[in-house]
């Protein structure tokens, strides 16, 4: 048996709260609490040199996004501290990069969709349709806001502020944990940010990635940062 380990967890699809899975309509599902979960058992065990979090996502929930940012900056900072190194597929987009911020390094390939740092939400409105189907329907509400979400009535212009108001306070944040990562200052984040999306050339060039290559390039780096033998044979755990 290799004398050193080095963990691949994946975060694979769109990013929602709960399990992981295959959802009909979305596809993959990378579940926050499946993917804590893995991430926990890494932390816990003391064979793992290194940790590589590979992402293929075009983002989703943010809620959940920031629950596995969160798991993985406790990792990234335990004591003894190992490399944690991302590794990007085809996509890392919106809650995919977010995701991907508490890497020490992060590894595209040249084409890899990253970003967009931003954010955006909505609602369809299907009360006019059950109007003209003859369906009436009645509210119980507990707050003036309570039914923001109702997919019954369109947004009312006090709702439409607090919507603007999270969407801002989300983006700010994000921003500010962007800039912290990449050990720049948020207003230069910002000036690449604004929901744009970026190849993972680009990237480089702007500096929201380290390095372009792929899984194997990742796991190169993380035996570097674990000082572990470039020629030595390493068992990888997925």
């Amino acid at each position: 048996r290799s004398r050193s380990r080095i963990a691949v967890v994946y975060a694979v699809g769109v990013i929602a709260s709960g399990g992981s899975g295959i959802d009909p309509v979305n596809g993959a599902v990378a579940g926050s609490d499946t993917i804590v979960e893995q991430i926990r058992r890494v932390r816990d065990d003391e064979s793992i040199k290194a940790i590589v979090l590979r992402v293929d996502s075009p983002g989703g929930s943010s809620t959940a996004s920031d629950v596995i940012w969160r798991e993985l900056m406790i990792t990234r900072d335990q004591k003894p501290s190992r490399p944690l190194i991302v590794s990007m597929s085809d996509l890392a987009a919106s809650g995919g990069y977010y995701i991907a911020m508490p890497g020490q390094w992060i590894v595209a390939q040249p084409a890899t969709l990253t970003g967009s740092i931003g954010i955006y939400t909505g609602k369809i409105v299907t009360g006019g349709t059950l109007g003209k189907l003859g369906v009436t329907t009645e509210t119980v509400k507990s707050g003036r806001n309570a039914d923001m979400y109702s997919p019954l009535t369109p947004f009312s212009p006090e709702q439409r502020v607090k919507v603007d108001e999270f969407m801002q306070g989300f983006y700010d944040q994000f921003v500010e944990k962007a800039a912290e990562a990449r050990h720049t200052t948020p207003e230069r984040i910002d000036a690449v940010a604004q929901g744009r999306v970026w190849t993972g050339q680009q990237a480089k060039e702007i500096g929201l990635v380290d390095e372009l290559g792929g899984l194997d390039a990742a796991i190169a780096v993380a035996k570097q940062r674990a000082r572990i033998p470039a020629d030595e044979d390493v068992e990888i755990v997925v």
